[in-house]
């Protein structure tokens, strides 16, 4: 876990970010969790991000799960990375691979 309180330019992954609403944060971030409520500039992928009433983001967000406080501003590209559960993508692999296990079906 990483808490910001001032000013920080760097690239980082951690588990969880925060932000304080007096910190300043620009460079890349990977993170399973981000807190938000000060200012952050870069490109960021997180599993979840929740942005507080302080919160400035710019850049770019990629994430799975966002909660915005009123009077955070966003003024950055959202991209909402949604990913199926791994059972659902194992039931559509055998779907398919089940599908060329049929004998083919000659109309007369």
């Amino acid at each position: 876990s990483i808490e910001i309180e001032g000013t920080v330019e760097a690239d980082l992954a951690a588990e969880k970010l925060s932000i304080g609403a007096s910190g300043r944060f620009t460079g890349q971030v990977k993170s399973d969790l981000v807190v938000i409520g000060g200012a952050y500039d870069g490109i960021m992928q997180a599993g979840s991000i929740w942005a507080t009433e302080t919160a400035q983001i710019a850049g770019e967000i990629h994430y799975q799960s966002l909660q915005m406080d009123r009077g955070a501003a966003l003024n950055c590209r959202v991209v909402h990375n949604w990913q199926e559960p791994d059972g659902a993508v194992a039931s559509q692999e055998e779907a398919v691979e089940g599908e060329g296990d049929q004998e083919p079906v000659e109309e007369s």
